[in-house]
């Protein structure tokens, strides 16, 4: 029994030493994991701040001063091109609507009076009746009272386009149509009322007047004036971002080059982009630096980033410069002896892990640029 139990023990002794040899030499081998010094780019980050805003943008804008009687949407809102937005109304409207109306049925009918004089010029020149310069007077006539129907013509149907008006055919009418005319000219209400559309498909987003240094928002009952801007309609099928870049760092960048793009409010998605276009006149910003604005693009968005993405929500863009090829290396390569820095290496010659005295250079996120001495194809120690 006591044998056995002698047996028993020396196994067990001899196991657990065993054990204990593995654990050193994998404890042995981590602490000593090789690896091969390569040279490489030295990367440096640039980062920026901004906004996101849509890839593009079409301005709404008005075409006559007046009021915004009603607004057929909300902000944000997807909305469809030729889609109606805005409701003006607009007693300056309602006189140039009538002179143009007029301007038009005179405009026919000086056309159907000179259209007759030249076929009969035609006629009496073709028989000798009348002379050349006669018979090109007329002619001259009648093309110039074409062009003027064209003008007329054309000037009465883009401001048919904005009225709540049902459509008339105007190609019936002549000054000999009183009622008909008389009846279009009174339609009061209908001819003060503009209806302006969206010119493309996508977001309508918010457009800000400016008023003497005050910023004044587009509600209805606004006062607008000609050229006015109403709203954007913005493409958010991919996103935009404007930074700006100081005068440093400028000539590092150009058109083309590839970007990172994340927010604080879309954490998950790491969006790539590029520079689409840099501006080569610098501005001044508070402090007296001057910045140059950069344009970053992504050109595309899914669907569900979409649905999280909006515009005016904070961005933050990483440029990667590409530096001067370098060796460098983990931190954990690195390490002081009486605050000088030392890797181990393995000896070119005896393959023997030996201490090097290191002189290093600027630093990255993860590694240390060695100035000197390694080389391409070293091996060193990466302790754990």
């Amino acid at each position: 029994m006591n044998r056995l139990l002698i047996i028993f023990l020396t196994l067990l002794i001899g196991t657990l030493n065993g054990c204990s040899s593995k654990d050193k030499n994998s404890a042995a081998s981590k602490k000593n994991e090789m690896i091969t010094v390569t040279r490489n780019p030295l990367l440096t980050h640039l980062l920026y701040a901004g906004t996101v805003q849509p890839l593009k943008v079409v301005v709404v804008t008005t075409p006559v001063e007046g009021v915004v009687e009603d607004m057929l949407f909300h902000y944000g809102d997807m909305v469809k091109a030729q889609q109606p937005l805005f409701i003006i109304t607009s007693s300056k409207f309602q006189s140039d609507y009538k002179n143009t109306l007029m301007q038009y049925v005179k405009s026919k009918t000086d056309f159907t009076n000179n259209e007759s004089q030249f076929k009969e010029a035609e006629f009496l020149h073709k028989n000798q009746l009348i002379s050349d310069d006669d018979y090109k007077g007329r002619k001259t006539n009648y093309f110039t009272a074409q062009l003027g129907l064209i003008q007329a013509k054309d000037a009465l149907a883009n401001m048919m386009k904005q009225l709540d008006i049902k459509q008339f055919n105007f190609e019936d009418l002549s000054v000999s149509d009183i009622d008909k005319i008389s009846a279009l000219l009174h339609q009061q209400e209908g001819s003060q009322k503009i209806h302006i559309v969206s010119p493309a498909a996508g977001v309508v987003l918010l457009a800000i007047k400016e008023e003497n240094d005050m910023v004044l928002k587009i509600n209805k009952g606004s006062q607008i004036k000609q050229g006015d801007m109403l709203a954007m309609i913005g493409d958010l099928s991919g996103l935009t971002v404007h930074i700006n870049v100081n005068e440093f760092n400028i000539n590092q960048l150009k058109v083309g080059q590839k970007v990172k793009v994340t927010g604080t409010a879309f954490p998950q998605f790491t969006l790539e982009g590029h520079i689409s276009g840099i501006d080569r006149q610098a501005q001044t910003v508070s402090g007296g630096i001057p910045v140059f604005a950069v344009e970053i693009k992504v050109p595309q968005l899914t669907a569900t980033q979409q649905a999280i993405i909006h515009v005016g929500m904070s961005a933050k863009v990483q440029i990667d410069i590409e530096g001067e090829h370098v060796i460098s290396v983990p931190f954990a390569a690195v390490y002081a002896k009486n605050n000088v820095p030392y890797v181990k290496m393995q000896d070119r010659d005896s393959h023997k892990i030996i201490e090097v005295q290191v002189k290093t250079g600027v630093t990255t996120e993860d590694k240390i640029v060695i100035e000197s001495p390694l080389q391409a194809g070293d091996k060193i120690v990466l302790a754990h």
